[in-house]
């Protein structure tokens, strides 16, 4: 721990060793989103990986997330230079900075929470460099410091970062962008089109701010215009007289900033699909990079191409392995993907306005059928993989929001979770429930059932249902409950554990008794379980949590273990189990390991 005064910031800066763990990787997309020049080497940051291309444009070496970098996105690069080694700065979200000096990775980790989540990287002219926060502020460091830029930054949301020591500009999210010289900050919010400002362009003579829904010019740091109207500036990229604008689904727009009236033109080039996250100068040339590729501009085709992963994006939601093999992954907004686990080349992605964001995903007791809980509706497959129906507002259901889905004694009776209630499907005929019939909150987030009663966690606690009907609910008036919002269920061992969004996981005994774990064993603050982020099989309970990563008890214990090591991101979404391998989704990749029965 390095601290200097009361100005400055703990951290630790380690080496990155990362030690052996018992997960194994599916691959994802790489998901770039910053190119850097360094070492004589073209370095691309993606949201699972860091890599270096060989002269070919094809990856020479790899460092993953998760394997041999800490468990966390990479989100920004800069290369610091001005001192002996030139340094590759390479920011993460929750993992605090990584140094690369060509050789050895360090991990520059600060004390506080809120400063390990790195937005914007920009390194100045001194060998310093700047390290914008999403909600810590502005900071500096040199490798050996840590502190805050200037008191008038702290707490700033920072988006962006450009310019240079005399001229700094920084964007924000909420309050437009802020110039920094002389000592002296000005504020710019009305002359932008809109305060969130996404990316900045500068020259030196003329700076240019990104928002929403177009983009301000600045000549000498003086409001000029606002040109490219309507374009989403997610991205900004300047070579010669022509400002590239780069957006989410409209590809690249150029535009001629030397023209008094300058029309935004398409850029076009060999494939116009994926957003444009960021643009890198590289040895003078401009680089688009989105998160498949990197081109050249301004060229048509692309300088990098990623190779494609086994599934079809990294932020899973939903996970179940079926009686044939198959590995179901619901996506938080990709749709589902059918991975044949013996032959995952045979992939098979669906994903249209309906499947689109997947909550849950449960399967028959004669595994005949799939239910897909999704935003739009519940999707219902065979067992082959064929959609046969989709049910919603419209078929009778509460409401077409579906959070959780449980089979019941047949393949046609179904309980549907919704925010608005419950609905019970029973060959074609549909009845639901909510507050006004006692349920006790209509949010319902999870779904259990035990010796032929029904438990649905809810967002004002969880009720016990019976044939039917509602037979008790507890909530923190009256219970042990510490916390209403329950967002997770499993059966196991014979008792009813719940996973909350902010107390951990409570126990419901056999008898009927309500008895709380207080804090998972190692743990300190909050412990918040993500929805139905639950699974129990033979040998353990598992847990997926909001940053602590895996929790773990194993059967006959009452001894909480917290996974982490080996782990994509340590925000666990999703667990499915089958054969003794459990499969652990993350908000960045997929890993699989040998159940808790087996070793640990």
């Amino acid at each position: 721990m390095q601290v200097k005064n009361a100005s400055q910031t703990a951290f630790t800066l380690e080496p990155v060793r990362m030690a052996a763990s018992g997960f194994e990787y599916f691959t994802t997309p790489a998901g770039y989103r910053s190119a850097a020049a360094f070492d004589g080497s073209l370095f691309v940051a993606g949201s699972s990986a860091l890599f270096r291309m060989d002269k070919g444009s094809r990856p020479q070496k790899v460092w993953r997330v998760g394997q041999d970098l800490p468990a966390a996105p990479l989100t920004a690069m800069a290369v610091r230079t001005g001192i002996g080694v030139p340094e590759l700065w390479i920011g993460t979200n929750g993992a605090g900075l990584l140094i690369f000096n060509g050789e050895s990775m360090k991990q520059l980790l600060p004390g506080e929470r809120g400063l390990r989540t790195v937005t914007a990287l920009l390194a100045l002219a001194n060998g310093r460099v700047l390290v914008g926060t999403p909600e810590a502020g502005l900071y500096v460091s040199d490798g050996k410091r840590l502190e805050l830029f200037h008191a008038q930054f702290a707490k700033t949301q920072v988006t962006t970062l450009a310019g240079s020591a005399d001229a700094l500009w920084v964007g924000t999210r909420t309050h437009g962008a802020m110039l920094w010289q002389g000592g002296q900050v000005t504020r710019f919010e009305s002359e932008l089109p809109d305060p969130q400002v996404l990316s900045i362009a500068t020259n030196g003579e003329g700076t240019w701010i990104g928002t929403p829904v177009g983009v301000a010019e600045f000549t000498q740091n003086h409001f000029r215009r606002r040109i490219a109207d309507a374009f989403f500036a997610q991205a900004l990229g300047l070579h010669g007289g022509t400002l590239y604008v780069g957006t989410i689904d409209e590809g690249i727009a150029a535009v001629n900033v030397e023209e008094e009236k300058p029309r935004p033109l398409r850029h076009e080039t060999e494939d116009q699909g994926g957003p444009i996250v960021s643009f890198a100068n590289l040895g003078g040339e401009l680089m688009a990079v989105s998160p498949d590729s990197i081109r050249q501009l301004p060229g048509k085709e692309a300088v990098v191409r990623a190779d494609e992963g086994m599934l079809s994006a990294g932020h899973i939601a939903a996970l179940q392995v079926d009686e044939l093999g198959q590995l179901w992954v619901g996506y938080f907004d990709r749709g589902l993907d059918i991975l044949p686990l013996r032959d995952p080349e045979k992939k098979r992605h669906f994903e249209d306005d309906r499947l689109f964001c997947v909550n849950r995903i449960k399967e028959s007791g004669d595994g005949r059928s799939m239910a897909v809980a999704t935003a739009n509706g519940l999707a219902l497959f065979d067992a082959g993989g064929r959609l046969r129906q989709v049910l919603d507002r419209s078929s009778g259901l509460i409401a077409s929001h579906v959070t959780d889905v449980l089979f019941g004694g047949r393949p046609d009776s179904l309980v549907v979770a919704t925010p608005a209630g419950l609905s019970f499907v029973d060959q074609g005929r549909v009845s639901s429930m909510y507050a006004f019939q006692g349920l006790v909150n209509n949010h319902v987030y999870t779904l259990a059932q035990r010796n032929g009663e029904l438990f649905a966690g809810t967002l004002g606690g969880f009720s016990l249902l019976k044939n039917g009907l509602v037979e008790a609910s507890f909530t923190t008036a009256n219970s042990q409950l510490r916390q209403n919002w329950i967002t997770a269920s499993a059966d196991f061992g014979g008792d009813l554990y719940m996973g909350t969004y902010g107390s951990g996981v409570v126990r419901f005994t056999a008898q009927g008794a309500l008895t709380t774990f207080r804090e998972f064993a190692g743990s300190e603050g909050r412990v918040e379980v993500n929805p139905n982020a639950m699974l129990a099989t033979d040998g353990a309970l598992y847990v997926g949590t909001a940053g602590r990563g895996l929790a773990v008890l194993r059967n006959g214990t009452e001894r909480w273990v917290f996974l982490t090591n080996g782990l994509p991101s340590l925000n666990v979404t999703a667990v499915a189990a089958k054969g003794g391998v459990v499969y652990v989704g993350t908000d960045n990749g997929l890993v699989r390991m040998a159940d808790a029965g087996s070793k640990l």
